[in-house]
């Protein structure tokens, strides 16, 4: 009798606690469409996983309700370590604060496994722009209250909450104009038709590079390997200041130890090496490495701090 409970059991966790993990193929979950930085980082991770540990890892996109949708079903599938979720700070730090119906939460509904780096964001204006500087834009605000148009991808998402809390810091107040995604956002930013916009280093780093956009400062504690010349907000007379997004990858809550600790164990190993640490810099990303009881920690703060900022700029689901 007691060999068919424990037969019973591991039937149960679909063998994961009972055999060597991974058996079969893995899927990652991204709640963005394909191409997106997290997408991209989640397509190296699971190549590098696919190698590493004998098995497929294959990333699988489900965009929608600021990819909230991944995130929810991530949170009520089996927790036996073939389905993952490689998210940003979005979907476990925003999103509670800003979507009324969601259905999971993000501090008891999964497990941590590994935090992988940081997504700076960068303050951008047009080539031609009166600002030359940080000091320029916010000494002009300060004279001229809203008559500084800032771009963002919608109400809510980051680079709307970034400029919030900037704002809040600075002690001034920008004219928001929400976008319906963020290249339509940067477009306009481009074109001349909106004054500034903070957008993520992988992107606003070509468009500085050629011209078509100055970068004012970077919104995170350390400057971006790419864009050494760009000060960081803090080093620019507002000392602390961050507000950086970031990327890393949880399972279901539940998940047997011995699966925790082997995923948790190979992605640390996989964003340490040198190689990742060099594709994350050209991606525009900081490499910032946490294990589970870290990364767990640390979403927890996230959450009370994003939930500020959402508070703050009253932002609401579109």
């Amino acid at each position: 009798m007691t060999s068919r409970v424990l037969l019973s059991a591991c039937a149960l966790w679909a063998g994961a606690a009972c055999a060597e993990y991974p058996e079969k193929a893995v899927r990652i979950l991204v709640g963005f469409p394909a191409g997106q930085t997290t997408d991209v980082i989640a397509r190296m991770l699971a190549q590098q996983l696919t190698g590493d540990l004998g098995q497929t890892f294959f990333v699988e996109n489900k965009p929608g309700v600021g990819a909230g949708l991944a995130a929810e079903e991530v949170a009520r599938s089996r927790p036996d370590g073939y389905t993952l979720l490689a998210t940003s700070s979005g979907p476990l730090a925003v999103n509670g604060w800003i979507y009324k119906s969601l259905r999971y939460d993000s501090r008891t509904d999964f497990q941590p496994l590994a935090m992988i780096g940081l997504f700076p964001l960068v303050l951008v204006v047009h080539p031609e722009s009166r600002f030359k500087s940080l000091a320029d834009l916010v000494e002009y605000a300060k004279k001229h209250p809203t008559a500084i148009n800032y771009a963002s991808g919608g109400n809510g998402v980051t680079n709307h909450l970034v400029m919030e809390m900037f704002q809040q810091r600075a002690g001034i107040k920008l004219n928001h104009i929400p976008y319906k995604g963020g290249v339509a956002a940067m477009t306009d930013v481009v074109g001349g038709q909106v004054d500034v916009m903070f957008e993520v280093a992988s992107i606003a780093e070509p468009l500085v590079r050629s011209g078509k956009l100055k970068a004012l400062a970077v919104a995170s504690e350390h400057r971006v390997a790419t864009l050494q010349s760009v000060p960081t907000i803090a080093e620019s007379g507002y000392a602390g200041f961050r507000g950086d997004p970031w990327i890393g990858v949880v399972a279901p809550k539940n998940l047997p130890q011995s699966v925790v600790d082997r995923l948790a164990g190979e992605i640390i190993r996989i964003a340490q090496a040198p190689q990742w640490t060099k594709r994350m810099a050209e991606l525009g990303a900081i490499p910032q490495v946490m294990g589970p009881a870290q990364f767990s920690t640390f979403i927890g703060a996230e959450v009370e701090r994003w939930g500020e900022a959402v508070k703050a700029a009253n932002a609401k689901a579109e």
